[in-house]
């Protein structure tokens, strides 16, 4: 069975979000948990609610740009 994003990510963990219209990764930190989703703070201090998988994952120290 999956993992559902609130077990996956918790809170305080970063985590780099996926952005399709720029074509980037930024990286953020998880703020807080609302079933089966999570809220991420980017770096420029805004949260988002992040609902699919694909969009999330471990933050990766090598470059943000590469998916």
């Amino acid at each position: 069975m999956a993992q559902r994003l609130t077990e996956k990510f918790p809170i305080d963990q970063p985590v780099e979000i996926w952005f399709e219209r720029i074509n980037l990764w930024i990286p953020g930190i998880v703020v807080r948990h609302q079933h089966p989703a999570v809220w991420v703070r980017s770096i420029d201090g805004r949260d988002w609610f992040v609902t699919n998988g694909s969009r999330i994952r471990l933050i990766q120290r090598e470059s943000s740009a590469e998916q």
